[in-house]
């Protein structure tokens, strides 16, 4: 059974992240996160097969909350969303262990497709 971890403080995003991957993608569990506490909070409690964290969440931001996920689950993939894409985003995402950077603006086809390839459905 593979699961997904969505962390975002949006709830309607996280709505949106959650029918993409429940719709025939593979994922059997989808496991949504508001803020980085209850993200790893939700790890230890089903260790995800993939994380897809929102750079811009409360009490902290995305790429700190990708360092925390990495020291609990070192070959956990992580994709990061932003909404303010550029390449010093990415280039610091990738510097902490996240696997790739997706702009929340794009269309999510090639993010369920990355998903599916790095989880070994494709």
């Amino acid at each position: 059974m593979l699961a997904v971890l969505i962390v975002d403080d949006d709830h309607a995003f996280r709505a949106v992240l959650r029918a993409l991957f429940e719709e025939g993608s593979g994922f059997d569990n989808c496991v949504e996160a508001a803020n980085a506490s209850e993200a790893l909070d939700k790890t230890r409690e089903i260790t995800p097969n993939l994380a897809v964290v929102d750079f811009s969440i409360p009490e902290t931001n995305g790429l700190y909350l990708a360092r925390q996920l990495k020291a609990q689950e070192p070959a956990l993939p992580i994709f990061m969303l932003t909404a303010d894409y550029n390449v010093d985003i990415e280039k610091e995402a990738l510097a902490v262990g996240v696997t790739a950077v997706f702009s929340k603006l794009n269309d999510f086809s090639t993010l369920i497709a990355n998903a599916r390839a790095v989880c070994g459905l494709d």
